[in-house]
């Protein structure tokens, strides 16, 4: 393996790291149960945490750019990329909308909560699974490969609460309309996160094919 996929694959891991911060910041701030934390500061931290992968996948195009001679399936490599990227700016935006929620004194309904907590638990395992795919690539493909399909049972999942979500919030009228916008938006977030990690994993096995 040359040494330009080894070291492009390593960056990409060390994005998908970032989006495992950021993504267990959002569960922390959905399971600690503590009135004194300011929901923007946050968001403030988990759009740091976003803004900083934004900056990394600039340079990681930029390597890919100069190195693209010495690189089979650039345009893999590249829709993973754009896909971490979307992933990271999804779970700051789903952030934002919680902590509008809760800034203006929403009660979030507890089965509602509780199903966004078990998204967020799935999408965390799905991105632990993802950086193992990542870091098998050019060690051992199979093993990568059995990565990448631990996912797709984690998206059905995804998409089995997505569902739930959408059936509670209109299952029976609200006075809130806001409040019904901000959650379905939460949990449209969340589920095309899960969809990028699926559409990543992906790319990763047809580029592990390759190397069987």
């Amino acid at each position: 393996m040359s040494i330009a996929h080894i070291t492009l694959e390593e960056k990409l891991q060390q994005i998908t790291v970032k989006l495992i911060d950021e993504t267990r910041a959002l569960y922390e701030f959905l399971t600690v149960d503590d009135n004194s934390i300011n929901p923007m500061q946050i968001y403030a931290k988990i759009n740091g945490i976003k803004d900083s992968v934004e900056n990394e996948k600039y340079l990681t195009g930029e390597y890919i750019i100069k190195v693209r001679e010495g690189l089979d399936y650039v345009d893999l490599y590249i829709d993973i990329l754009n896909n971490l990227e979307k992933i990271a700016q999804n779970i700051a935006a789903a952030t934002y909308r919680l902590s509008v929620l809760l800034t203006r004194s929403s009660k979030i309904d507890n089965k509602m909560h509780g199903l966004i907590v078990v998204m967020c638990e799935k999408i965390l395992a799905s991105l632990t699974h993802l950086i193992e795919s990542i870091k098998t690539l050019s060690s051992s493909a199979k093993k990568s490969i059995e990565s990448a399909r631990n996912i797709l049972k984690l998206e059905e999942d995804v998409d089995d609460l997505y569902r739930n979500i959408e059936l509670k919030l209109f299952e029976k009228p609200h006075d809130d309309l806001v409040y019904v916008m901000l959650m379905k938006d939460i949990a449209d977030r969340l589920e095309d996160s899960e969809d990028l990690i699926r559409d990543s994993a992906n790319s990763i096995t047809y580029i592990a094919f390759s190397r069987t």
